[in-house]
């Protein structure tokens, strides 16, 4: 007789074991009627471990998801910390039934009878709303054991890792047609000029407003901010990860000058590889790049305001000599600037050894005489401005940020 009862304890262990092999919280968790018919309660289906967890056990798992939080909000755009955040509130740091037994870290639910790739947390409240689950024992209130054989709001989906949890959430989830919304207002504010913090609460009200937390936006905004303070998971929202550069052809020219200070990215954490350089963006770039000084020369112009954004890099860059006006007193600061202009200004700063004496162009479409024709042959024999495949050097054609990264990359390089 004792061998058969220690047979079935050790089937009954075996059977609490969680996918999640990491912690193992399955005996410490608060009972539900059906395992404790004195203390189970059906709201303790929902509660993390009544161990709790250890402060070196937080900071792994904070670590763990912080990594694919940062991975999921370059290629989706949802804020890192709202991400890291709510797994906290709702998976209690990985130590709920769900996030044990399914790798479910943020309570995501899939509604039907028995529906596949999904888990059933036995015992949850009655959130069925339309059909009425059968209650076999009734003890009590926040006491009832029901039929679980046919409930549809009480199973939740599987994934293999944390990392598919994650990804599905901001990559699917959070952005159909319900929560969508949330991620572009999200990004509008931080290109508004809102503070990391600010537009990464505002996104949890957005989509606590609608529908993702029964209890609204202001609860959730509350409850998941505070928990994003604490652990100051605003950090995941900032930094050096640029989310359109991966796999550009300049990738590592543009990470390497943001790194620098000379081009920074946008507040959306985007850099916009492909968009022209304007005039004023390329004043604010030499200026960085050749960490230039005030002189004493005078230099004004009339469509640059005593409030325009880049004026102190504009006046810098012409009393140093290296942009001048498009016109007398007139600096055309939102204007594109060319390929041609950029390489002057380069010349200008004197960002070469030894200034080329060609009087005739390489490039086929840059004639005998042209205006720029030295400045464009020298950076080219120094091995800083590149052509194209067919010969070409297209001078008028605006520069992109990307490829005044790959310059400036080259001219650090070349002087290092």
């Amino acid at each position: 007789m004792k061998y058969r009862t220690y047979i079935i304890v050790v089937a009954i262990m075996f059977s609490l074991v969680p996918l999640n092999s990491n912690l193992s919280f399955a005996a410490t968790f608060y009972p539900i009627p059906q395992e404790d018919s004195v203390n189970g309660r059906n709201s303790h289906a929902y509660l993390p471990s009544s161990d709790g967890t250890t402060q070196k056990e937080r900071e792994a798992f904070i670590s763990e998801i912080a990594g694919y939080a940062v991975n999921a909000n370059e290629k989706w755009g949802i804020p890192a910390s709202a991400i890291i955040g709510m797994a906290i509130l709702e998976s209690g740091y990985g130590t709920t039934r769900t996030s044990q037994f399914a790798n479910n870290i943020f309570g995501i639910k899939v509604w039907g009878v028995n529906p596949p790739n999904a888990w059933q947390l036995v015992g949850q409240p009655d959130e069925d709303f339309e059909m009425a689950i059968s209650v076999l024992s009734n003890m009590g209130t926040d006491r009832l054991i029901f039929d679980e054989t046919k409930r549809r709001d009480n199973w939740y989906r599987v994934f293999s890792s944390y990392e598919g949890a994650v990804n599905f959430l901001a990559g699917t989830l959070l952005l159909n047609s319900r929560y969508g919304f949330a991620r572009n207002s999200y990004q509008q504010r931080m290109n508004d000029g809102w503070s990391v913090e600010d537009a990464s609460r505002q996104y949890l009200f957005d989509i606590g407003n609608a529908g993702y937390n029964h209890l609204g936006g202001d609860y959730y905004r509350r409850t998941v901010g505070k928990i994003m303070g604490q652990w100051n998971l605003y950090q995941y929202d900032g930094g050096d990860h640029l989310r359109d550069i991966k796999g550009h052809w300049a990738e590592s020219s543009i990470q390497f000058v943001a790194e620098q200070g000379w081009i920074t990215g946008y507040s959306d954490r985007t850099y916009k590889p492909n968009n022209p350089l304007t005039r004023a963006q390329a004043a604010t770039v030499m200026v960085n790049f050749l960490h230039l000084k005030p002189t004493d020369a005078m230099h004004s112009f009339h469509d640059v305001s005593q409030t325009f954004w880049a004026r102190q890099s504009i006046i810098l860059v012409a009393q140093n000599g290296v942009m001048n006006g498009t016109d007398q007193n007139w600096f055309s600061p939102n204007t594109s600037i060319t390929r041609a202009q950029m390489v002057q200004i380069l010349y200008n700063a004197r960002q070469y050894r030894t200034p080329s004496s060609w009087t005739q162009s390489d490039f086929s479409d840059i004639p005998h005489g042209h205006w720029a024709l030295t400045a464009i042959e020298t950076m080219r024999s120094e091995g800083i401005i590149n052509g194209y495949g067919d010969g070409t050097f297209r001078p008028n054609e605006p520069i992109t940020r990307a490829q005044m990264a790959a310059i400036l990359k080259k001219v650090y390089e070349r002087q290092s």
